[in-house]
């Protein structure tokens, strides 16, 4: 099982590197892998990288494994149990945070990704720098949370 996430880390990352947001590509990766039921995957991702449309909020990473984890292990009806879906988005939010000490991209990366400024640093290093290592991280780890509820 670790070496599948491993390889959903460098799945997710060549998503990254291909041009897919950070939100997509965690996602892309871990629907692939983990096969739940849905066609539009990566467009439900799409608003989410940046931190939410680019205004450096929740980071775009976080929100994919996120949706992942719903579209793997939640509920179908209102009274369906969710107690371990919960669980699942409860434990990677906290092994994210202690790995990155925050859930916001803009403190993760530290630029503003609506000024031009803050896509120029983006776009020029840190894509690479920061982000990378994020995705890589969301991916795995989600992975490695999901299966071990499987």
């Amino acid at each position: 099982m670790e070496d599948a996430g491993n390889d959903i880390g460098r799945l997710a990352i060549s998503y990254f590197t291909g041009g897919f947001n950070c939100a997509e590509s965690v996602l892309k990766a871990l629907c692939q892998e983990l096969k739940p039921d849905c066609k539009n995957c990566v467009r439900i991702a799409t608003p989410f990288g940046g931190g939410i449309a680019g205004k450096g909020h929740l980071c775009g990473a976080v929100t994919g494994a996120v949706i992942a984890v719903g579209l793997c292990m939640g509920r179908t009806t209102p009274t369906g149990d969710k107690s371990q879906c919960d669980k699942v988005a409860r434990r990677f939010i906290d092994e994210f945070i202690k790995e990155f000490h925050t859930v916001s991209c803009r403190d993760i990366i530290g630029v503003d990704l609506l000024s031009d400024e803050g896509r120029k640093k983006h776009k020029e290093h840190l894509r690479d720098e920061k982000c990378c290592s994020v995705v890589e991280f969301a991916a795995e780890k989600m992975y490695n949370l999901i299966e071990s509820m499987r």
